[in-house]
């Protein structure tokens, strides 16, 4: 499946340690227009749906915790430091881990080729597909 791109770059408290910067950037080609949510599941929690965009490219970032996200038909493991880029016409959805001791935490950024008021609200739901972790 090509519609993502997973990057492991360490916990918040490794970050930019050997730079000195106190913060890691994880950059590929700048974003013209941008927006972000900041997320968390309690343990043994789900996303409420799945979802996609027709446009806009999507970047988690995951800050704290351990679990799941599911990219189409496949599944990846994320904890904090795992970094999943999204392509457009990808479905996702995010899971936290059942014995999990925290929330899962994490950044999602989204961008485009337009601005997010000129591309709108371009997301498609999904509220009766199952989740690969309940079967």
């Amino acid at each position: 499946m090509s519609g993502y791109d997973v990057s492991e770059i360490g916990g918040i408290d490794t970050w930019g340690v050997a730079e000195g910067t106190g913060k890691r950037f994880v950059d590929g080609e700048a974003a013209r227009y941008l927006g972000m949510s900041a997320n968390a599941t309690d343990p043994g929690a789900s996303s409420p749906f799945w979802h996609r965009h027709d446009r806009f490219e999507e970047l988690y970032v995951f800050l704290e915790g351990r679990g799941q996200m599911a990219l189409d038909d496949d599944v990846v493991d994320v904890q904090a430091g795992t970094v999943v880029r999204v392509a457009p016409e990808t479905w996702r959805a995010v899971h936290n881990a059942a014995d999990a001791d925290r929330p899962l935490k994490w950044l999602c950024l989204r961008g485009g080729g337009d601005s997010l008021s000129a591309i709108g609200r371009d997301g498609e739901l999904d509220k009766e597909r199952t989740f690969p972790w309940t079967a």
